[in-house]
């Protein structure tokens, strides 16, 4: 995450161009964390609910790019997006994990690409499967790069706590229908998404407290409804 940060920073400072792919390069950070969690998740649903994640914003990237205007950045894009409706076709939790992987490989080289356009290269000078450019210190590094460091990382906080909140809801309904608990069926999350105007007000830390806050508030209304269910 941090060097995702980096190479945020980098780029606003060093090209005009990257002025056209900050939206793209997000998208690209969305795709490998998605692609990442489908990797990391312990069953199949999971896998494949995160692999349709990385997919979306995957394609919204070739959307974006069109503006940015990086060419180099079109194969890996196309190659992701076949690796992850691959992945998405796929019965068995091997393979599945096979095409995700090949994916966050793709989404590595796209933030590569990206990279390069921003410097003013079309194509990358050497191999660089990660996707990464060294962590060194950089005089050059602007307020505005600095504030575009921390709307990325609301963005990535919002987009991963939302995801995960979507299944801890999924959870909580397969369990009370599994128990057959009406009162934990009914258990539904109140707050509303943060909007892009919400997100830009707020500190990094009151978010963070906003989403746990909802987290635990899931919880423990989960567990008061099954409670009730067990009286009886």
């Amino acid at each position: 995450m941090k060097k995702i940060f980096f190479l945020l920073a980098v780029m606003l400072g060093s090209s005009s161009i990257f002025a056209n792919c900050t939206n793209a390069y997000a998208s690209a950070g969305y795709t490998l964390s998605h692609a990442k969690k489908s990797m990391e998740a312990n069953n199949f649903e999971h896998q494949q609910y995160y692999a349709e994640r990385a997919l979306s914003a995957l394609e919204k990237t070739r959307d974006e790019n069109e503006t940015c205007g990086c060419p180099g950045a079109i194969d890996p894009i196309l190659d992701g997006i076949e690796n992850l409706n691959a992945s998405l076709s796929q019965e068995k939790w091997d393979d599945a994990r096979y095409y995700t992987k090949k994916a966050i490989e793709d989404a590595q080289k796209v933030l590569y690409s990206l990279d390069m356009c921003a410097q003013g290269e079309e194509t990358p000078k050497q191999d660089n499967p990660e996707g990464l450019v060294p962590e060194t210190e950089d005089s050059s590094v602007t307020l505005e790069s600095k504030e575009a460091e921390a709307w990325t990382a609301k963005l990535l906080l919002r987009q991963n706590a939302e995801d995960e909140l979507i299944l801890l809801e999924k959870s909580i309904r397969n369990m009370a229908s599994l128990f057959e608990c009406q009162r934990a069926l009914q258990i539904v999350r109140e707050q509303k998404v943060k909007s892009d105007e919400e997100l830009r007000k707020e500190e990094l830390s009151t978010l963070k407290s906003y989403y746990m806050s909802q987290a635990v508030a899931l919880h423990n209304k989960a567990l008061f409804a099954l409670l009730e269910c067990a009286k009886r």
